[in-house]
């Protein structure tokens, strides 16, 4: 599973969620809105953070500890 968290270099949360997926196990990867627009634009959103798995979005801004937890179960089933 392709786990991207994609934000701005200068949002809050970003440093929270990236605590969050480490701490439940999570591979992940960090795509800033400064270097990847396209990301943001093909969502058509505005909000920071985003959750993107296997290409679909998760979460639009902070995820929830439950959405974090489905994904873990979602990881472990595959």
């Amino acid at each position: 599973m392709e786990i991207i968290i994609a934000a701005t270099k200068s949002c809050n949360h970003r440093p929270i969620l990236v605590h969050e997926l480490k701490d439940a196990g999570l591979y992940y990867e960090v795509k800033f809105f400064e270097e990847h627009p396209e990301i943001f634009e093909k969502f058509n959103l505005k909000t920071s953070p985003l959750l993107i798995c296997d290409g679909k979005l998760v979460s639009e801004g902070m995820p929830t500890q439950v959405k974090i937890l489905d994904l873990c179960e979602e990881v472990k089933n595959k």
